[in-house]
């Protein structure tokens, strides 16, 4: 799988975080798509910036945006269906793809 792939591979939802208080209106949008997406047909991409002071700045935030998600899908009694693939997007940005297993195997 190369990066190419995984930078135009199709997906319905795109967020970009650049800041840590855009975090909790993502997770909101994601856990609205996500109950009401077709299981088979789930994907997701969350753009990450690179710009950051610190490779931990950008791991901490990846780190809180999936705790978060994680929270989020157990307080609406969803069922964790994803494979994630994270991945150098563009010169600006991280890419962190969220599937249904099913759609990660086209890749």
């Amino acid at each position: 799988m190369n990066s190419s792939q995984l930078v135009n591979f199709p997906v319905q939802l795109t967020c970009k975080i650049s800041e840590i208080s855009e975090i909790s209106p993502m997770i909101d949008e994601f856990i609205n798509y996500y109950k009401n997406a077709k299981s088979g047909e789930f994907s997701c991409r969350i753009l990450l910036p690179r710009n950051l002071k610190s490779n931990n700045d950008v791991k901490r935030l990846g780190a809180t945006i999936h705790a978060e998600i994680m929270l989020s899908m157990k307080k609406n009694k969803l069922i964790a269906n994803l494979r994630d693939i994270r991945y150098i997007h563009d010169d600006n940005n991280y890419g962190w793809l969220l599937l249904n297993p099913k759609m990660a195997e086209k890749l």
